[in-house]
């Protein structure tokens, strides 16, 4: 017994996620279309790729049987690029990105980023504005030059704010 197989590259054409498995319709070479391919993804993952997207297709085939897989689905478009080496990053097509770096948890969307460290949270949104969270207290506008925020008993010995 041999099976015959190859592996090309392909484009992601259609999506199909309301089965058990996850299809896809692919553009293969000269012109192929392949449908209702399972797209293979790891246990604690999901995704849905962009329409355009490129990955690898295999197709295996044995006594009038052919079993097709789709590999990956990077788009040129979306991809994070220049990451540190050993950063992983979870991302979208809208700018949202979710990554590790280093000792840091960092979430990154249109409007704000969390960067959530061991020994402090930062909440930053993209008009510069920070929140710090550190040490049991609390940095308004961020740690640089924040005063104690005075409260109706007194200055606060938790909540600190840029003037």
């Amino acid at each position: 017994m041999h099976a015959l197989g190859r592996l090309f590259r392909a484009q992601h054409a259609e999506t199909d996620d309301e089965g058990d498995l996850q299809t896809v319709t692919l553009y293969g070479q000269h012109g192929e279309t392949l449908k209702r391919v399972h797209r293979v993804q790891p246990f604690g993952f999901h995704s849905s790729v962009p329409v355009g997207s490129h990955g690898m297709g295999l197709q295996f085939g044995y006594g009038g049987r052919t079993l097709n897989a789709f590999l990956g689905g990077e788009h040129k478009d979306y991809r994070p690029r220049k990451r540190e080496i050993g950063s992983t990053a979870l991302y979208d097509q809208n700018e949202n990105l979710i990554s590790l770096v280093q000792k840091e948890l960092r979430v990154t969307g249109k409007r704000a980023t969390i960067i959530e460290a061991k020994d402090q949270t930062t909440v930053r949104l993209t008009d510069g504005t920070e929140v710090v969270l550190k040490d049991g207290k609390v940095y308004l506008g961020g740690m640089q030059g924040a005063q104690a925020v005075m409260t109706a008993g007194g200055a606060s010995e938790r909540v600190f704010a840029v003037i």
